[in-house]
Parts: C-alpha cells; structure tokens; sequence
C-alpha cells in the first residue's frame, strides 16, 4: 500500500443545510490540526460567486463553531 494523496476535496451539495450546520466547521478543525491541505470544488444547484460562498462560509462558522481568522482564510484558498 502506498502514501498517495488525494488532488482535490469534490463536494456535492456545498451551499447545502448539511455543509453550513456540520462540514465547515469540520474542515476548518481538519486546517487548524493541518489535515487539509488540497483544493476544495464545490458543487451546487445554486450559481453562487465564490464571494457569496465564502461569505456563507463564514456565517456558518460563526454560527455552528468559531471563526479562527487564519484557518478560515486557508479555507477560503482552498474554494
């Protein structure tokens, strides 16, 4: 078996009640403890610009976790 890494995070349902309540915060713990560090593609029936995801991003952090400032930009990198 080999140590091969993942290219990219492909996730369905992004501007989703799931994602907002329970997966952004859990990817902003995986970038605090380093274990994200690939590019995130979001997939959604909504056309949202990448502003408009990453400002629902950060509503859901404070919302449903903290907003740690530095862990949230890397986040918002990774969109």
């Amino acid at each position: 078996m080999t140590d091969e890494h993942s290219d990219a995070l492909v996730f369905f349902g992004v501007t989703g009640d799931l994602a907002y309540k329970q997966i952004f915060p859990a990817l902003q713990a995986m970038i605090r403890r380093g274990h994200l560090d690939m590019p995130i593609i979001g997939v959604a029936g909504r056309p949202w610009t990448i502003e408009q995801l990453q400002a629902h991003v950060h509503d859901s952090l404070e919302e449903h976790g903290d907003v740690d400032k530095d862990a949230f930009a890397r986040l918002c990198s990774l969109l």
